[in-house]
């Protein structure tokens, strides 16, 4: 019975985080209250509240929901930055692409992120989460700029720190980009070609020659 129990719970936690993401990316976060999102899902209010402290919890929570598919992707970044860094960078880049172009809830919930939510109020903690993760995700990527240097991939006067945060920003621009459009074949090849030229400017011919062929 106490099985049976916590899958009920867990049932109507993922009740409320789908009325959320539905409601979020129709109306906007400010002007969703728990109550609508309640009753999106055919439930009480109290039933938001015994899985939910507040708002900020809720929008964390499905924030959450996306969230192990980029770190995977990270994850991966590292593990194959070793012996091929701008192999692993090409491919990490493609994977974001293409994360975005096959999966809707990420869609969704990144164009809530994006253009559905001010982080002021209740929700400015996200602002400074978000601003954590920009950093670290950054770091990473001037990480393996860095190994890529030191193999001799790149070219002599490309820095790092540079660099990276100019690809963390394209891969910011593609994302808005296929969040906003619809997305499909045409929109990710567009994007690649756009990713080709920023590559073109970090590593050196023949590398680009190997990646690009």
């Amino acid at each position: 019975m106490a099985r049976k129990t916590r899958e009920e719970a867990e049932q109507t936690r993922q009740q409320l985080l789908d009325a959320a993401e539905r409601l979020f990316s129709e109306r906007g976060v400010s002007r969703t209250t728990l109550a609508d999102i309640a009753a999106a899902a055919g439930l009480t209010r109290g039933a938001v509240y015994w899985h939910f402290q507040n708002k900020l919890d809720l929008y964390r929570a499905m924030l959450d929901r996306v969230a192990p598919s980029f770190d995977d992707m990270r994850e991966q970044l590292l593990l194959s930055a070793g012996s091929d860094p701008a192999r692993a960078l090409w491919e990490h880049s493609h994977r974001l692409l293409t994360l975005i172009e096959q999966n809707p809830q990420v869609r969704r919930i990144l164009l809530i992120l994006f253009l559905r939510s001010e982080h002021v109020g209740e929700l400015e903690p996200i602002h400074e989460e978000c601003v954590a993760h920009m950093h670290e995700a950054r770091g990473l990527l001037r990480q393996v700029v860095q190994a890529a240097k030191e193999q001799g991939q790149t070219y002599g006067c490309v820095e790092p720190a540079e660099a990276a945060m100019v690809l963390q920003s394209l891969h910011d621009g593609l994302m808005n980009r296929l969040v906003i459009e619809q997305p499909g074949p045409d929109a990710t090849v567009a994007a690649s070609r756009l990713l080709q030229y920023l590559y073109r400017g970090i590593f050196k011919p023949e590398v680009m020659e190997q990646l690009t062929t």
